[in-house]
């Protein structure tokens, strides 16, 4: 049951506390469930469509791709974390003048260092999705009182996007460390199947935080609580999965340590120190750049039209936001499809950059049907026959090259 808890709380972080919102204002519950299910479905089909043999081999072939997508992931919840301060009113809610926000993301750092055994993490994992609980017997049940059956937009809209969200939901899984530190360190791979109902827990959570009357998330301390718990564990787990203290620790190292490690120098263990690092200061540093070009420099105003794209139903930093969510709807999930499909360089690359920014209007300007075009450039390209080109070398992210 730890593991379960630990996978829990380590995959409900900004996407699954704040989409549930967007999608409850767009489609009402239709577009919740079109989102929960496949969410759910995907991260306890890992448990049993994996062994701990065929993870090991999975992360020995794909390490570049799960080191990104933890970095990527980590950025995420950092500027996150910002952006809910300042924009969604979150400051103050805690009843204290520290930012807890901005003073958790330094947390991370500890964990590069001193990563945990498992037992550390599975304790922590625990009192993170027990305190979520609490939280939520806090907040009360908030929009489960009178759910939202329609949204601001059409049925039609929701037919497009389905599909989309379920191919990000139902591959990512694969590209997250946690949980293939769990399925290769837990005794049983049932552990997938709590995680399954905590995590549904979460998300219940999460979609009774709408406020149907603003469209936007309510305020309250339990939901700030929350917050800053959840998206402060992701990065903590992230960090310290992926840390070389705790690549050392594990029972059979995985393939993106390297055989050196132990004596490794201090400039290449600051070099990839300093990966993370940098993707949290990055992510705080959009959200100011951001902030001034749309609030904070009246000269600049017009150029929130282009941030914000033609979208009419997202505000500046909820464009952001769905654009980091892109990372997660296409470009991870077509990354892993069309690697293992052995798709040619010169094939998968440039139907990732049609994709994603197919996706982009269908995302931040709101035309879902763009997002079935988004998906179907992917198909098609993970449908291609290599022997109808001259041989390409295989896109290269197993270890830095092109295979010939």
């Amino acid at each position: 049951m730890g593991w379960g808890l630990y996978l829990a709380s380590s995959w409900t972080w900004c996407i699954g506390m704040f989409l549930p919102i967007l999608l409850l204002r767009w489609w009402g519950w239709p577009g919740f469930v079109a989102f929960a299910v496949p969410n759910i479905l995907g991260c306890v089909a890992f448990g049993y469509v994996f062994t701990p043999e065929t993870s090991r081999r999975f992360v020995t072939r794909f390490a570049p791709s799960i080191r990104w997508f933890a970095w990527v992931t980590i950025a995420f919840q950092s500027w996150f974390g910002s952006w809910a301060d300042r924009r969604l009113g979150m400051q103050g809610l805690l009843g204290t003048s520290v930012n807890w926000s901005d003073l958790c993301r330094l947390l991370p750092l500890l964990f590069f260092m001193f990563p945990g055994s498992g037992r550390f993490w599975t304790i922590a994992g625990t009192v993170c999705a027990v305190a979520s609980f609490v939280f939520f017997s806090q907040s009360g049940l908030g929009a489960l009182n009178d759910p939202p059956v329609v949204g601001s937009l059409t049925s039609m809209s929701l037919a497009w996007a389905a599909p989309f969200m379920a191919f990000g939901f139902l591959l990512c899984p694969a590209l997250d460390p946690t949980f293939h530190r769990a399925l290769q360190q837990s005794p049983s791979r049932h552990c997938f199947a709590v995680f399954g109902v905590a995590f549904t827990a979460q998300l219940i959570f999460a979609a009774s935080t709408f406020n149907a009357a603003t469209g936007l998330m309510m305020l309250a301390w339990p939901i700030a609580a929350q917050i800053v718990v959840q998206t402060t564990f992701t990065m903590c787990a992230l960090v310290s999965v992926t840390s070389p203290a705790s690549l050392r620790s594990w029972p059979g190292a995985p393939a993106w340590c390297p055989s050196a490690m132990g004596r490794t120098s201090f400039m290449r263990f600051a070099s990839v120190l300093a990966l993370p690092v940098v993707g949290m200061a990055l992510g705080r540093f959009l959200l100011d750049l951001l902030t001034a070009i749309t609030v904070d420099v009246p000269v600049l105003m017009p150029a929130s039209e282009l941030l914000a794209s033609v979208s009419s139903v997202t505000s500046a930093g909820e464009a952001t936001y769905l654009r980091w969510l892109g990372f997660y709807g296409i470009i991870f999930p077509a990354w892993l499809l069309l690697k293992l499909r052995r798709v040619p360089a010169a094939v998968a690359w440039p139907a990732i950059f049609v994709a994603a920014a197919a996706a982009e209007r269908g995302m931040v300007g709101a035309r879902t049907s763009f997002l079935l075009v988004s998906l179907g450039v992917i198909v098609i390209a993970a449908l291609w026959q290599s022997d109808n080109l001259i041989k390409q070398p295989e896109i290269a992210i197993e270890d830095g090259r092109s295979n010939a």
